[in-house]
């Protein structure tokens, strides 16, 4: 059965990036818009079969989503538009994929032979911050997760465990053999952050928490496959959109970078789309604001220092908020006039070193 989605197109100064909301894992690139059209196709057929295989959910277009992109895509509708953004849809179903057949599991992991679903417990540990609680599982460092309260905390964090040794599992990766006790977890936790472990003030405690794993999936190895791909593709096309401008030692420049903000559970979150992977946080919005400025002018600095140029802003407020309007589309938002998620220019100023190393 075919099925027609709706495609987001993005131009780029040499490359087009294109993939489908409703379908994870198909972001591509590409040096012309036909060729980024036959490629977003052939993403979301690979998906479409190796996600019927596996008899999960199949992602369905929803008009409502079709609708919402028209509307932050059209001029005349009133709200900011990126003319580097336009709207596509492809047909396509899970037999338009190419051949492809699934890897063969490792036959010396021996999670590799099992046939049944089995339990595995990892040691997690758990804090309170003034604004909700937080935990970790030390065996497995980027499973991080917050919660209002306890039990929304321990349900979180144990989801995030499952998917990721499930994760873990089906792409053939050997799970940690040596785990931590309670105890060890612990101590180790209150070392990261100079506490004494016997500290009463030191209200975190280490419990176990055992999830469920299925055997591994030889489809869901390809898909994690084309997620990192996919990253690898959005990673590209951020590099080609970067316009960089050379600053000499102990020159002067100022600027203003657009940036996103949202407030979650008490704190203020934001980034900045023309930096990649430039985040903070803060209590209040003016908090906030000072971290995202004292951090752009941190990545400024070292840029000029390493490369003797830095990466200059090109989001003006409006085609910033009209990729941010974009974004909340996948989630079923209908009013993009959200207070609490807006955009505004972060200004800085720096000197760039006295001597800067040569590119």
């Amino acid at each position: 059965m075919k099925r027609v989605y709706p495609i987001v197109v993005d131009r780029g100064p040499t490359l087009y990036g294109a993939h489908a909301p409703e379908v994870p894992s198909t972001f591509v690139v590409a040096r012309t818009l036909p060729e980024a059209r036959r490629r977003v196709r052939v993403a979301i057929a690979r998906v479409l079969r190796w996600t019927e295989e596996m008899a999960d959910d199949m992602p369905e277009p929803d008009p409502k989503v079709a609708r919402a992109l028209a509307r932050v895509t059209d001029p005349d509708s009133g709200f900011p538009v990126d003319p580097a953004i336009r709207i596509v849809t492809v047909e396509v179903g899970p037999g338009d994929a190419p051949p492809e057949a699934p890897p063969e599991p490792d036959p010396e992991l021996p999670e590799a032979g099992r046939s049944e679903p089995w339990n595995e417990t990892f040691v997690a540990v758990i804090g309170k911050t003034p604004q909700n609680y937080c935990g970790e599982a030390p065996d497995l460092p980027v499973c991080v997760s917050v919660g209002g309260n306890m039990e929304e905390m321990r349900r979180n964090l144990a989801e995030v465990i499952s998917m990721h040794v499930q994760s873990m599992v089906d792409d053939g990766a050997p799970l940690p053999k040596r785990r931590l006790t309670p105890e060890e977890a612990l101590r180790r936790s209150c070392e990261d952050r100079d506490n004494d472990p016997g500290d009463p003030e030191d209200a975190s405690i280490a419990e176990r928490i055992t999830v469920e794993i299925r055997p591994p999936r030889p489809q869901a190895r390809v898909l994690n496959a084309m997620w990192r791909q996919a990253s690898e593709n959005e990673k590209d096309f951020e590099k080609d959109c970067m316009v960089w401008s050379a600053v000499g030692p102990e020159e002067s420049w100022k600027g203003a970078y657009a940036a996103r903000a949202f407030e979650a559970a008490g704190v203020w979150y934001g980034n900045i789309p023309d930096l990649p992977l430039l985040t903070e946080e803060g209590a209040t919005l003016d908090e906030l604001r000072a971290n995202l400025r004292a951090t752009i002018e941190e990545r400024l600095r070292d840029a000029v220092a390493s490369e003797g140029a830095l990466p200059l802003p090109r989001r003006t407020v409006e085609t910033t908020q009209a990729r941010e309007n974009l974004f909340w589309v996948g989630e079923g938002a209908e009013d993009f006039s959200d207070e609490d998620h807006f955009v505004e220019m972060i200004p800085v100023e720096i000197v760039a070193p006295a001597v800067a190393a040569a590119s």
